[in-house]
């Protein structure tokens, strides 16, 4: 099940149109399973209505990246180690096991 909507996407990502929604669409898809992989929580129970909502700003982040960084020349690196998807997921994520 999705965590964000199509609609949260497209208002965060200032789309007005609808004749990219495949793309973004899959983008979603790619996001949030990034993030998830982050956590390290493939079965973390959330809904659209129950998910942190610092967890969506991470995912929507992601999708920013992803959208708007297709060959991958962009500035900054929202994956970095202590990138803004990091530091929203940090409290979240499960610790590593040595």
């Amino acid at each position: 099940m999705a965590l964000i909507t199509k609609e949260q996407a497209k208002q965060h990502l200032r789309i007005d149109y609808d004749d990219q929604d495949a793309d973004l669409e899959m983008k979603m898809q790619q996001a949030e399973e990034i993030v998830i992989d982050y956590l390290k929580r493939p079965d973390h129970g959330w809904t659209e209505q129950t998910v942190p909502k610092a967890v969506q700003a991470a995912i929507l982040l992601v999708l920013t990246a992803l959208f708007d960084d297709r060959d991958g020349t962009g500035e900054g690196d929202y994956l970095a180690p202590n990138g803004p998807v990091a530091r929203l997921l940090n409290r979240h994520r499960d610790p590593a096991i040595a």
